[in-house]
This record gives C-alpha cells, structure tokens and sequence, in this order.
C-alpha cells in the first residue's frame, strides 16, 4: 500500500464541507506521519519514549517567532522528534497560538516528560520553566534583521495589499511611508506592538515584561527586556544566518546533520524591491524594540561561533548546503512551480518526493497540519485503530514490513 501526500492537496477543496475535508486532512497527514515514524534509520523499536538516541542530547524549547523562517524549521524539529516518538509540548484543541493554559495542553506518554515545544505561544518562563526545566533543556528562539522582518509581515498580512488598493502603483517606499505616517509613533515610554511592529518582542513576553516595570522610560524597559532574555535563552538562530544557526544549536544539543535539513516551504511569489535607506531608517523607529532585540542578539552570536570554532562550523555549513541542495533536488522539480497560500509558490514534488521518500512531503506540509496529528497521536497512543486510507482502512501494524522494505532500499540519508 503506498501512502501519498502533496503539499499542495492539504488545502481545503472548495466543493466540500469544512468539517469533512478537516478529517480527510488529518487522516491523509495522519497516514504520512505513520510512515515517517517507522521510517529513518536507526530509530525503530527499540527506542525508549524518553530516551534520545546519544547521551550529549537534550531537550528543546523552541520559541517560534513570526515572520522568522521558522515554519521550515518547525517541520524539520517535528520530524527529528516523530522518528524518536518524542512528546511535544502541544494544545488540545489548538483554538488558538497561546499554548501555555496547562489544563488544555497534551500530556506526554506515561511516564515520560516533554521533549520538545516549537509551537506559537507567547514566552512565559514562569509557565515554560515548570513544564520544560531548563537543567534538561536547551532554551532557543530566532530573530530576524529588523527590516527584513517588517517587509515580510508587511507583505504576509495583507497590509501591504491594503495599501496597494488605495494608492494604486505607488513604489514600496511610498506604500510603507503611507502606512507608517498611519501608525502610532513610538514615544518616551511606549511602542506600538502587533503582527508587523515589534511581534518578535511581542512573542518573546514583552507586554507582560514591561508591564512589571511600571513607569520606567521605553529605553530602560528594552535594555532590561534584552538582558532577560540573554538569561533566559541558552542560544538565539538568526534567520539571516540560517545555517551557521543550524550547525550550531546541532551542536549544542548533540544531533547529527541529517537531524537538521529543512525545505523551504514557502517562498514568496513577488518580485524582490529595493526599499530606499530612508524607509529603512524610519522601519527601525517604529521597530525600535526588536531591532535592539536583534542588534544584542547579533553580537552574541558571533561568541558562539568563537566558542565551536569559526573554521569548523564554516567546514559543516559547506557539507550541510551540499547536503541540502542534492535532497531538494530529488525532492522537487524546479523547473515547475505551484501556487501556494499567502502569495506564496513552491516547486513540484517528484515522483520520487511522493513515493520514495516521505521526507520530501513531510518537509512541505503546512506546520499547523503536523501539529494536529502529533496531538492526535500524543492524545491516544493507539496504533491499532483502523484508519481510513484512500485504498481501504489500514492500520500501523498494516504498514511497518512496506515501511522497513522502503528503508531497506532507500540510499538516502534524509
């Protein structure tokens, strides 16, 4: 029985109900995610729910921050923790982005902890430390150049859409200076906060930070904000820096190179504009809290490189890229595009990509779609329920000897 799943069949079709095209969707990535598990070398059953694989390993918690390529990382994070059925800190129900009410998250498998979160949620780390120690676990988020981050969400939410209705052709720099001369301005003691000003803040706890301190000047509230959060996280990935970040937190945490490779899931369908150093320079006014956020963030990272090593890490990147390059060209046939949600395209899978290695899919299917059936799983623990495929019902046992004939002669090592 082979199991298939395109990214691109995961939107909801038109023609059917809500509610019968959720199920099929998380049946269909339900029956990926078996496959997966039983997939990879050399992580069958003989591992232990709250054992990792080597000894230097430790648990993550993964602050995921908008707008910062962290929907290609989640996925990889997702299937390094499937191939070791690991417990990911996950919401029942996932009504919303806030994870952190206990009563509502999953609970691990019996007698294990939580190995991993890389979910949306707002950093609490009176809420984090309880159900993550940080003697067990490695603290990480990502950051983004300030500027860049804006252009994105600016473009990912539709303000710059809005913007374009109401002033025609004008060029981006007029569009965002439209849109800033509209904005709140920052001011001695406050600044705005939202999905395109300041959301990596937003998303690092700032509101309930800076809260704490009253009538403290906007300044001594972000100097004080940036040395928490140097408290608090173990290491910060840049975007800009995406593979150098990679190669580091693999090292840090103990996992192997293959545990790491990402697909780019989404890449944006609009022509790349050039903004003007003016608009840049009025962006980081408005943006004042996360671009020192990045600026701190930015330095530090260049002590972690000192730390492993600049000549080794730059050797790792170089065989991770090649690494990576060689499997998206198996996966993907570049020379057609799809369109994709979010004024977004992505490349064709191969027949390789849908029958041969599930990575291929895994890695492209939307994060939110992997998170429900890790619930699912998480939540029930029951292998044995038939499920119903697109050739009949099947169950786990039904698929383990296709899925170790598929690793026995799969070369691969993604």
């Amino acid at each position: 029985m082979k199991v298939h799943l395109q990214a691109t069949d995961l939107s909801a079709s038109k023609t059917c109900s809500q509610v019968l095209c959720s199920k099929k969707l998380l049946l269909v990535a339900l029956a990926c995610l078996l496959v997966v598990c039983y997939f990879w070398p050399p992580w069958h059953h003989d591992i232990e729910y709250k054992v990792l694989s080597k000894s230097s390993e430790r648990n993550l918690m993964f602050i995921k921050t908008h707008k910062c390529g962290t929907s290609s990382l989640v996925n990889a994070f997702y299937l390094f923790g499937i191939r070791r059925r690991l417990n990911y800190v996950v919401e029942q129900g996932l009504r919303n982005h806030n994870l952190f009410f206990t009563r509502r998250l999953a609970p691990p498998r019996p007698g294990t902890v939580y190995n991993m979160q890389c979910q949306h949620g707002t950093f609490r780390p009176d809420v984090e430390h309880q159900i993550m120690p940080k003697e067990t676990s490695l603290y990480s988020t990502i950051v983004r150049s300030p500027v860049s981050q804006f252009k994105s969400a600016f473009s990912f939410f539709g303000v710059e859409g809005k913007m374009r209705k109401k002033y025609g052709n004008a060029s981006i720099d007029e569009l965002i200076g439209h849109f800033l001369d509209t904005s709140n301005k920052p001011t001695e003691y406050r600044a705005s906060l939202g999905l395109v000003f300041n959301s990596v803040a937003r998303d690092l706890g700032w509101s309930t930070f800076a809260n704490k301190m009253g009538s403290a000047t906007l300044k001594e509230k972000i100097d004080a904000f940036v040395k928490h959060l140097d408290n608090e996280m173990d290491f910060v990935m840049i975007t800009d820096r995406m593979d150098e970040s990679l190669i580091i937190l693999k090292e840090y945490l103990g996992w192997n190179m293959t545990d790491i490779v990402y697909l780019n899931r989404m890449v944006s369908s609009k022509p790349k504009v050039t903004m003007s150093e003016e608009t840049k320079a009025r962006i980081l006014k408005y943006h004042v809290i996360d671009a020192h956020i990045f600026d701190h963030f930015n330095a530090s990272f260049e002590r972690h490189l000192d730390r492993l090593g600049r000549e080794k890490v730059a050797s790792q990147v170089k065989e991770f890229q090649e690494m990576r390059e060689a499997f998206e060209n198996k996966c993907f046939d570049k020379s057609t595009t799809v369109k994709g949600p979010y004024n977004s395209i992505s490349w064709k899978i191969t027949d390789y990509g849908k029958n041969e290695n599930v990575a291929c899919t895994f890695l492209q299917t939307r994060d939110v779609i992997l998170t429900k059936v890790i619930t699912e799983l998480q939540l029930s623990q029951d292998y044995t329920v038939p499920i119903q495929g697109s050739n009949g019902p099947f169950t786990m046992q039904d698929i383990v000897s296709k899925i170790q004939r598929d690793y026995n002669n799969n070369e691969d090592p993604v």
